[in-house]
């Protein structure tokens, strides 16, 4: 499989992050998100992608959980040949590789899964390894798909 340059520039919050795009399948929006019972956050459910059940891990601050509404967008990617949603606030491009140009190291107190420090219009961006977002954020996540 051949790497795609690029990234996709997304938001958590107020923050804005970016992740290689050879790291997402597809971007699809957030809908029609069934929750499963007896499943517990980050899972937040399934939704249905041509056909076949996504279950969807929600990353936000203000989680599904909480009451919010179920808008944002999902980050398709894969998880050990599985396919796993990432929730996130909103995707608000995808970038090519001299859009986001080599930046700082991330500082030693930002989390494990803060990559680097980019600058994308003078506005800061976190370059974010989606895998290791999810082992921080998700721990236990992987016995809760054993439900899906």
């Amino acid at each position: 499989m051949t790497a795609t340059p690029g990234y996709v520039l997304f938001h958590l919050g107020e923050r804005t992050f970016a992740t290689p795009l050879d790291e997402v399948r597809e971007i699809v929006r957030m809908t029609g998100l069934e929750a499963l019972p007896g499943t517990k956050p980050p899972l937040a459910g399934v939704i249905v992608l041509r056909g076949t059940p996504l279950p969807v891990l929600d990353v936000r601050e203000r989680s599904i959980d909480s009451g919010a509404d179920s808008g944002g967008d999902v980050l398709v990617m894969s998880v050990d040949g599985d396919s796993v949603g990432v929730a996130v606030d909103s995707v608000s491009a995808v970038l090519a590789p001299d859009e986001l140009p080599a930046g700082d190291p991330p500082a030693k107190t930002l989390p494990a899964y803060v990559v680097g420090v980019r600058r994308h219009r003078d506005a800061p961006v976190l370059l974010v390894d989606l895998h290791r977002l999810l082992d921080v954020t998700a721990v236990g996540w992987q016995s809760e798909l054993a439900l899906v």
